[in-house]
């Protein structure tokens, strides 16, 4: 409930005003004059002051002085016997946030009480509203298809970052419905569609393992200038939007959207991107260099080799191999920012940055960032401070510059992860918290989608018996008997390699360059 400390030497004559407003849900306390108002702001959390200016003792304006010492952002309604100059300069400065002249209304009072304390929160309210009923919408609809989940991924998205992201925390506050079941559908949604994708390549969306065909293989057969295939590894669309607005001055945005390849993790997704083949298919081809067994290292060493590989399949042949690059320290950034020439002697090159999957798994292990990130509006903020200091956002002023392309995306996303399922299997299973692979896997349904056909995954399936585990919503897969330790390492901490819109649909844009970069 709402809390309106109201300053008045008559605060008697008020009772009709104070019922009126009680009745409308605000609490309102009561104060006789200036000092008993800074007693009370001690002991009471009050969400606004309206203070009238002419009392005895100590008047208005001197109060609002003594709040301001220690409420720096406490709105103050000033109500006055007349429009003061002075009244109208103090509230365009903002140590009033308004002023109200007598004789007062009560409707005038709930007028300015609305417009300062829950605009914001009708804003929230409405835009919780419109993401369930686009969820609910999709959901009842038998011919949904990915476009209405990236539309809303988008809208939902787009709305909370313009309120600071706080839309965020009203969906997951909301009981039965809300952020749940937004998850829960798309993961039904991915369920039932994503092996009719591997099944039919020409009527999948764009994915990891076409994304080299269909975005960046296409702009070099164009051979209108240098091409940069930039995939920032575990950047989350929210991440990508605040970037992007950095770039706008530089580059021309045609935005879209990626489907992460399963399971949702760099040596799946990433390795699709630069072979342009699904997972079955890189270890059928490549089984002696891609072996899939839980801790064993170098999964990924091997993507300069798939993608020469795989340009020169899809018709793109200079002769020499495309030039790869991947960043993992300031310094490897600042040698390829100061070597491009270099880099793109052969008017191509592949470069990975790895900062936001650093940040991501360095959240989980120290508790430093944990607290400089406690949640998802945090973190996008990290995402945004880091790149907008980086040599990555130099860089891309300087290939502007250069009149290079720029095709940009992510191996996948990542989730905060709160709940947790167990898992059951025979053996060999895996340690990833948000996917696991292994002999004879179970866990509940309602929590995890379980694959006991990989190949129709476009999954390895060297054994029989093997099968997958994806987990749902914002659930964390552990083994019984998990530590406690463990629980505190992983609730609350990003994850991916799950289903989820955050881990699942990462941005893919092509960047042109524009001419003008005063």
């Amino acid at each position: 409930m709402i809390t309106i400390l109201w300053v008045d030497d008559e605060i008697d004559h008020l009772q009709a005003h104070i019922r009126f407003l009680r009745k409308r849900n605000y609490e309102v306390v009561p104060a006789s004059s200036g000092r008993e108002a800074l007693e009370i702001l001690k002991s009471v959390r009050v969400d606004l002051v309206l203070m009238d200016q002419m009392m005895v003792g100590m008047d208005g304006l001197e109060t609002v002085y003594e709040i301001r010492k220690s409420y720096k952002d406490m709105p103050v309604v000033m109500v006055t016997q007349s429009e003061e100059e002075e009244l109208m300069d103090k509230a365009l400065s903002g140590t009033i946030a308004d002023f109200l002249t007598k004789p007062v209304n009560p409707s005038q009072i709930l007028l300015v009480l609305k417009r300062l304390l829950e605009s914001g929160m009708l804003k929230v309210k409405k835009a919780a509203v419109e993401v369930i009923s686009e969820t609910e919408r999709i959901r009842a609809s038998r011919n949904n298809d990915l476009s209405d989940w990236t539309h809303l991924y988008h809208s939902w998205m787009e709305k909370d970052i313009s309120l600071g992201g706080v839309l965020d925390q009203k969906l997951h506050g909301i009981q039965g419905g809300g952020l749940d079941q937004v998850q829960l559908g798309f993961s039904r949604f991915i369920e039932e569609n994503y092996p009719r994708w591997i099944a039919s390549p020409s009527s999948a969306p764009l994915m990891a393992h076409n994304v080299l065909e269909r975005k960046v293989v296409p702009e070099l057969l164009r051979g209108k200038g240098e091409v940069v295939f930039l995939v920032v590894d575990c950047m989350r669309y929210d991440q990508w939007l605040l970037m992007a607005k950095s770039i706008e001055h530089w580059y021309h945005r045609e935005p879209g959207f990626m489907v992460a390849g399963l399971p949702s993790a760099t040596p799946y997704s990433r390795n699709s991107i630069f072979s342009g083949l699904v997972p079955r298919d890189i270890w059928r081809f490549y089984r002696t260099r891609w072996v899939e067994e839980y801790g064993v290292p170098g999964l990924n060493s091997y993507e300069q080799t798939l993608l020469d590989n795989a340009l020169g399949r899809m018709g793109w042949r200079t002769g020499k191999d495309a030039v790869y690059t991947k960043v993992s320290t300031r310094q490897e950034g600042e040698n390829l920012k100061r070597g491009l020439s270099y880099f793109l002697k052969n008017g191509f090159m592949a470069v990975v940055v790895n900062f936001i999957d650093h940040l991501t798994h360095g959240r989980s292990e120290l508790d430093l960032i944990r607290d400089i990130a406690p949640d998802v509006p945090a973190f996008r903020r990290l995402a945004e401070g880091w790149f907008e200091h980086s040599f990555l956002f130099d860089m891309i002023k300087t290939l502007s510059a250069r009149g290079a392309t720029i095709v940009v995306t992510s191996d996948h996303g990542s989730t905060q992860a709160n709940r947790i399922t167990t898992v059951q299997g025979a053996r060999g299973i895996s340690h990833s918290v948000r996917y696991r692979f292994g002999h004879s896997l179970a866990a509940d349904s309602k929590h995890a989608i379980v694959v006991n056909d990989p190949a129709r995954w476009g999954l390895p399936d060297d054994n029989p018996r093997k099968s997958y585990l994806f987990a749902r919503e914002d659930y964390l897969l552990m083994q019984n008997g998990f530590k406690k330790e463990d629980m505190h390492k992983f609730k609350g901490s990003f994850q991916h390699g799950g289903v989820s819109l955050e881990e699942m649909l990462v941005p893919c844009e092509v960047l042109r360059p524009k001419k003008y970069r005063g």
